[in-house]
């Protein structure tokens, strides 16, 4: 293995290599101009497919109007997550003696879910809802499967999708699949939401009395509406328009390198070593500098993330004389995302680690046989050190969600964007119109990035 190490230095200009640059992505969406960006990322494209470019180039194609372009692409990329959900063994091992990089990304589980929200949209704006409630029903297997595997599993991103699919079976006449799902929805919103700071949204206990009472069933419907109050009555000749309000961008995860010396007297091959300096307890006690001789000064990156709150953090929508309907926090992205990093944090330090020590232990190997040797070792390990900070940079901070009904006709929504207060910091007079049918429902989402 020694003697493959330089080879290493190869290795490292390779994962250093990216083929797009977030910036030159995001410059045009914020100006409008999702197509450049859509063609940039074309233009961009890895040699082979790969996570999280695939998403990426789904939710700009999405953005773009490519909607069927957009679902092949989420597609590859979510067939590629599966697939990599089975440990690489050989990669995983070479990982740990050059980069996390290395690793194959398999996407987070909450990343998989909700590209089945974009997915399920281009279906809708395709006129396809049949292939909408594919996309529930592949969402529904999703989640089950994730129960499954862990008996603690969080349930990140789950109720959204749940709720969603709820709508979706909703708008179809689907009934019985639909009070499945607001069911699913209102369990999974609860068992998560201590972590998401994300309550149940009002809507889905009025979802449970109108179906209940649709449906005929009694119990049930007596049930919900003791504890959801009556449901809303509906009005001749009216439609509803349910709007995604998508804001900013899921926190991107950043590096952090640390520098921890290896002195000649550290016992490396101890397999509770921990450098001198350091101490076991974290501090530095009963050490006598002048005496201290540094053999290595061990380099080591690990990934961090922090809270990127846009500055719009709520909507408000008007449409003509209607009373203003505002957005509820239906998935707080950000929260899950860092909840979700937090969980692994551990086993990513315990694998940085032992990283770092290998790469010494190579090193000191290579010198035994041969200086210069020892010193490219050294060199390649320096630079193949570097965290793992791949993800879906693209998603969108926070989702909220106004369900109002209308009637029936083509509307000009009126948008206003609000701060953490409730204070209106932009409005959007003239935004995008919809057309709403009699006793249909309307999709429709939004997105800004500030």
């Amino acid at each position: 293995m020694i003697k493959t190490l330089p080879f290493l230095l190869i290795i490292s200009l390779m994962i250093g290599c990216a083929g797009y640059k977030f910036q030159e992505v995001v410059e045009p969406l914020e100006k409008g101009q999702p197509d450049n960006a859509y063609t940039y990322l074309q233009k961009h494209a890895p040699k082979n497919p790969d996570i999280p470019y695939q998403f990426e180039l789904g939710l700009v194609a999405h953005y773009a109007n490519h909607f069927a372009e957009s679902n092949a692409a989420l597609d590859l990329g979510g067939d590629i997550a599966e697939d990599r959900y089975t440990k690489s063994v050989s990669k995983e091992l070479g990982s740990l003696v050059t980069s996390d990089k290395l690793r194959p990304y398999s996407a987070t589980q909450y990343e998989r879910l909700v590209s089945h929200y974009y997915r399920a949209l281009n279906y809708v704006y395709l006129n396809q809802l049949d292939g909408a409630l594919v996309e529930s029903r592949r969402a529904t297997a999703l989640i089950n499967y994730f129960k499954g595997e862990d008996e603690k599993y969080d349930f990140f991103g789950t109720g959204f999708l749940a709720y969603l699919s709820g709508m979706f079976f909703e708008a179809s006449g689907e009934w019985n699949d639909a009070l499945i799902s607001y069911k699913q929805a209102a369990e999974y919103y609860q068992n998560a939401a201590e972590k998401t700071g994300v309550v149940m949204p009002p809507d889905i206990g009025n979802a449970l009395v109108r179906l209940t009472r649709r449906l005929g069933f009694t119990d049930e419907f007596e049930h919900y509406q003791n504890q959801y109050g009556k449901p809303t009555e509906h009005r001749e000749n009216y439609g509803e328009l349910i709007l995604f309000y998508e804001s900013g961008y899921v926190p991107p995860k950043g590096q952090e390198t640390l520098m921890f010396p290896i002195l000649k007297k550290d016992d490396v091959e101890d397999e509770k070593f921990v450098p001198t300096l350091i101490g076991r307890e974290g501090m530095v006690e009963g050490i006598d500098f002048e005496d201290v001789e540094l053999e290595y000064l061990l380099r080591v990156a690990i990934p961090t993330i922090g809270s990127q709150r846009p500055r719009f953090v709520g909507i408000e929508v008007t449409v003509e004389k209607q009373k203003p309907a505002s957005g509820v926090l239906v998935e707080d992205v950000e929260n899950i995302a860092i909840e979700t990093f937090n969980a692994e944090r551990p086993i990513i330090l315990l694998r940085t680690l032992v990283r770092a020590v290998g790469k010494y232990l190579l090193t000191r190997q290579a010198k035994k046989q041969n200086e210069a040797l020892g010193l490219l070792t050294n060199l390649a390990g320096v630079l193949t050190e570097q965290a793992d900070t791949r993800s879906w940079q693209m998603l969108p901070n926070q989702i909220f969600m106004v369900r109002m009904p209308l009637p029936a006709g083509t509307h000009t929504l009126n948008l206003s964007f609000l701060d953490a207060n409730g204070q209106v910091l932009q409005r959007e007079p003239n935004g995008p119109e919809v057309e709403i049918r009699p006793n249909r429902i309307t999709f429709w989402n939004h997105r800004t990035y500030k």
